[in-house]
C-alpha cells in the first residue's frame, strides 16, 4: 500500500471482476480489504487465493516463450460464457503457434468442436490442463503423457508448475525454466529423460480411482520409508477420510517439492488425486491403499462436519509449528482444543467488540460480529461459531458475565439463541440443564454484562483547531447557500461539508470558528450561525450558541431575552438580508482606482486587473479551471487579504469588458475543494446577466459560462483576450 492512493485499484476484469473502482479499507481493529463503491453489479465469484491462477500461468508461459525466442508470444483469457479464468491460450511464432491450457472441465461435444475450430485456425496447438480440468480423451492413451499446470503458494506469491502426467495417473511437477519447446510441445526433464523404448511401450492394466477435489481429508500424518517410489517421492501414513466414509489409515503421495503435511493439522485434498488399491504395478501400493495427490491445504479450522472423525492431535510446542507462540489467552477452549494464532486474534476482536456492545447496554448480531472482523458466515461452520465464543468468555467458576450472551443470529426469533447452550456447557455448566434453565441463565448472564461491563473511555490529548481565513470562507459559502435556501443544517453536516470530523472540534473551537464567520456584528451583516441547528431530534440551536452570540457582541434585550430568541430572529434576519442581496437592491461597488490596500502594495487598479485576468484565460487554454491561490499569486498578493466583496469585484472589472454577450472568465474561478464561487450570482448581476439565487439554476449558468469559455480558448483556435 505505499505509495500508492485509494484511486489506484479496480476490480479486475480478468478475475470475472466489473472493473469498477475499488476503495482500500484500511482498519486497525478488523481485517483491511477492498470493498465497491455503490451501486455494486459485481459478477465476480471467485475470491480465493487460486482466483488468479490462470493470469500467473498465463504471465509465466509469456515470459517463458520470450526466453526461448518468442519475443511476440501474446496471451488471452477468453471468456467462456462464465467469465475469464477457464482457459489460458498463448499465441506465438510464425503461423500462430497455440499453447491452450484448459483450467475447467468441458463436455467431450465441446472439446471436440473446439480442437477442430483451433487446429483450422493454427499450425500446431499444444494442449495443457490445469490441476481442476479432466483430460483430454484419449490423449495420455496416445501420446503417453498429458502436460499439467497447478500453482502453489510461495513467499508471499502463486509459482507456477509444469508437470508430467502419466498413464497411471502419476504427476512429475517442475518449474517452466526447466523445460524446453519443440513441434511436439512442452518438453518437461521428465519427458527428455525417458527413453524411446519405454515411451513406446504399452502400458500394463492397472485400476487407479479418480477422487473429487475437495472430497478427502486427512491428518496425523507421519513420513515412511519411500523405498519402491520415484526418485525425490516423499510418502506418508495419515488418517484417511473421504465425505460419508469411515477413516482409513493409508498410505499418501503428495507431488515433489511442496512442504510436507504437519501432523496436527486437518489439511484437504485439492486438484487432481488418485486412489490406486494394493496389488497393482505400482511399487508404492504394494504394501496398501496409496492416495496420489497433486496438492493439498490446511483449513484454518481444527475440525469440519464433513469429515466429523478426523481429530488433529494437540499442536506440539516445537519446531514443526509453523504459527509463533500464542497468548496465554489463547489456550483450550471449553472442548479442550487449542486454538491457532489467527484464531486467538479473531477471539481478541470479539472480545473487544462485545465490550462495546455491553457498555452500550444492547446485543450484536452473529453476522455483524464476524463482518467486524473482516468476515462473512460461510467462513464458519456452526461448530467454529460455538468454540469461539466460548473463548471469548471466563469458566463458570470465574463469576464474570458471559459475553457471547449478548450475540443472536440474524432472522431468528425473538428469545434464546440455538447456539447457547452449548456455549455455557464449553465454559462449565452441567449438559443436562432444561431448557427453561438455559433461558433463565441466558438472560441473567445478559443482565449481568450491561451491569457489569465497566471501560473506561479513552483518554484523548485535544489539538486547537487551526482556524484560518479558507476554512472561515468555506463554512459561510456552505451557510449563505442554507440562507438562499431558507433552511436549516446541522452542526455535524455543515463540518462534514468542510472535510471536518465532527468528534475533533471541540465546543471552545466552534464557539471561535463561528464567531470568526459573523465577525464583525451589526444590523447590516447576517449571523448566519443562527442557521445551524443541533444534531439531536428536538432540534433548536447548538448547545454553545448563546457564547457565539456573547462573543459578537449582543446582549439580551425586552424583545429578544433569551438565545433560543435570539436564534429565531437572527435567522429570520439572516434570510432578509441574502435574499436582499441576491435580489440586487444594493448597487455593487466597482473598483476604487486608489486606495491604502493597493497604494501599500505599490499596486493599481489596472495592473491588478490585468495580472489576475491572465490567470483564467491560460487556464481557459490549458481546459482548466483556476483558484484564488492562483490569481492572487499572479496579481502580487496574499488570498487571505481580500474579502469575498473584495473578490467579487475584481472579478467584475475582469468580465466588465466582454459586454453583454462575451464570454466570462469568472465562470473558472473555484474556492478550496474545487466548489463554486459563493458571489457569482453578485458577479453575473452586476454585469447585467440573467442570474438566479437558486444554486441549482445557478450552477447550470455557470457550467454554461465555463463551456463557452472552454470553447472559445481552445488550444486549436488563435482566441484572444475578448
Amino acid at each position: 500500500m505505499w505509495g500508492r492512493t485509494r484511486e489506484d485499484f479496480y476490480c479486475g476484469i480478468l478475475l470475472g471482476g466489473c472493473g469498477k473502482k475499488l476503495t482500500a479499507k484500511r482498519y486497525l481493529d478488523k481485517k483491511c480489504h477492498f470493498a465497491h463503491r455503490p451501486p455494486v453489479h459485481c459478477r465476480r465469484t471467485q475470491t480465493g487465493e487460486d482466483s488468479a491462477d490462470h493470469l500467473y500461468i498465463g504471465q509465466a508461459l509469456q515470459r517463458w516463450l520470450r526466453d526461448q525466442g518468442h519475443r511476440n508470444a501474446e496471451v488471452s483469457y477468453p471468456d467462456m460464457e462464465s467469465g475469464p479464468g477457464r482457459v489460458v491460450e498463448v499465441r506465438f511464432g510464425p503461423g500462430r503457434r497455440l499453447i491452450r491450457v484448459q483450467m475447467a472441465r468441458l463436455p467431450l461435444s465441446v472439446w471436440e468442436e473446439t480442437r477442430a475450430q483451433l487446429a483450422g485456425a493454427h499450425t500446431l496447438v499444444h494442449w495443457a490442463y490445469g490441476p481442476h480440468s479432466g483430460l483430454a480423451h484419449n490423449e495420455v492413451a496416445a501420446e503417453g503423457h498429458a502436460v499439467r499446470f497447478s500453482c502453489r503458494t510461495e513467499g508471499g506469491t502463486r509459482r507456477v508448475y509444469v508437470g508430467t502426467q502419466r498413464a497411471d495417473h502419476r504427476v512429475e511437477l517442475t518449474t517452466l525454466d526447466h523445460c524446453r519447446l519443440t513441434d511436439d510441445g512442452i518438453i518437461t526433464p521428465h519427458l527428455a529423460d525417458a527413453s524411446p523404448a519405454s515411451a513406446t511401450e504399452p502400458m500394463s492394466p492397472s485400476v487407479v480411482f479418480p477422487l473429487l477435489p475437495g472430497s478427502v481429508a486427512f491428518t496425523a500424518s507421519v513420513p515412511v520409508d519411500a523405498t519402491g517410489a520415484a526418485p525425490g517421492q516423499l510418502l506418508y501414513e495419515a488418517d484417511v477420510q473421504p465425505v460419508g466414509s469411515d477413516v482409513v489409515r493409508m498410505r499418501l503421495a503428495p507431488p515433489h517439492g511442496i512442504e510436507p503435511p504437519l501432523s496436527h493439522r486437518l489439511n484437504v485434498i485439492d486438484g487432481s488425486a488418485h486412489l490406486i488399491p494394493p496389488g497393482t504395478d505400482t511399487s508404492a501400493a504394494e504394501r496398501g491403499w496409496l492416495v496420489r495427490a497433486e496438492g493439498f491445504s490446511a483449513l484454518a479450522e481444527r475440525t469440519d462436519p464433513r469429515w466429523p472423525a478426523l481429530r488433529p492431535a494437540a499442536e506440539p510446542r516445537g519446531p514443526q509449528a509453523r504459527s509463533t507462540e500464542r497468548p496465554e489467552t489463547s489456550g483450550a477452549t471449553g472442548f479442550g482444543q487449542l486454538l491457532t494464532s489467527e484464531e486467538s486474534a479473531l477471539v481478541d476482536a470479539f472480545r473487544k467488540r462485545l465490550t462495546k456492545v455491553a457498555r452500550a447496554h444492547g446485543i450484536i448480531n452473529w453476522e455483524t460480529l464476524i463482518a467486524y472482523a473482516g468476515h462473512v458466515p460461510a467462513d464458519f461452520i456452526p461448530e467454529d461459531r460455538v468454540r469461539l465464543l466460548v473463548a471469548t468468555g471466563h469458566h463458570r467458576s470465574s463469576g464474570k458475565p458471559v459475553l457471547a450472551s449478548l450475540v443472536k443470529l440474524a432472522g431468528q426469533r425473538p428469545g434464546l439463541p440455538p447456539f447457547f447452550r452449548e456455549v455455557l456447557v464449553g465454559l462449565g455448566w452441567e449438559s443436562d440443564l432444561t431448557d427453561a434453565q438455559v433461558e433463565g441463565i441466558w438472560a441473567e448472564q445478559q443482565k449481568a454484562a450491561h451491569r457489569g461491563v465497566r471501560v473506561p473511555a479513552p483518554t484523548t490529548t485535544t489539538v486547537p483547531l487551526t482556524i484560518d481565513s479558507d476554512l472561515v470562507g468555506r463554512l459561510r459559502q456552505h451557510l449563505q447557500l442554507v440562507a438562499r435556501g431558507q433552511s436549516l443544517i446541522k452542526w455535524s453536516s455543515l463540518l462534514k461539508k468542510v472535510r471536518l470530523v465532527p468528534s475533533t472540534v471541540s465546543p471552545t473551537d466552534a464557539v471561535r470558528l463561528l464567531v470568526a464567520v459573523d465577525f464583525p456584528y451589526g444590523s447590516g451583516r447576517p449571523v448566519l450561525s443562527s442557521l445551524i441547528r443541533a444534531d439531536s431530534q428536538q432540534g433548536g440551536p447548538v448547545a454553545f450558541f448563546d457564547k457565539v452570540l456573547r462573543e459578537l457582541g449582543w446582549s439580551p434585550s425586552s424583545a429578544v431575552p433569551t438565545a433560543r430568541a435570539a436564534w429565531k430572529a437572527e435567522r429570520e434576519r439572516a434570510y432578509a438580508l441574502v435574499a436582499q442581496s441576491a435580489r440586487g437592491t444594493v448597487t455593487p461597488q466597482r473598483l476604487a482606482e486608489g486606495g491604502a490596500f493597493w497604494t501599500k502594495r505599490g499596486l493599481t487598479r489596472t495592473a491588478v486587473i490585468s495580472a489576475v485576468r491572465a490567470s483564467p484565460i491560460s487556464a481557459a487554454r490549458r481546459q482548466v479551471r483556476v483558484g484564488w491561490h492562483t490569481l492572487a499569486t499572479a496579481a502580487g498578493f496574499s488570498p487571505d487579504d481580500l474579502s469575498d466583496k473584495a473578490r467579487a469585484l475584481i472579478l467584475i472589472e475582469v468580465d466588465r469588458p466582454a459586454g453583454p454577450t462575451g464570454v466570462l472568465l469568472s465562470s473558472l474561478v473555484i474556492s478550496t475543494e474545487n466548489t463554486p464561487v459563493p458571489y457569482f450570482a453578485d458577479i453575473l448581476q452586476a454585469l447585467g446577466r440573467p442570474h438566479t439565487s437558486r444554486p441549482i439554476e445557478l450552477g447550470r449558468i455557470r457550467k454554461v459560462e465555463q463551456a463557452r469559455v472552454f470553447e472559445a480558448y481552445q488550444p486549436s483556435t488563435d482566441a484572444t483576450d475578448t
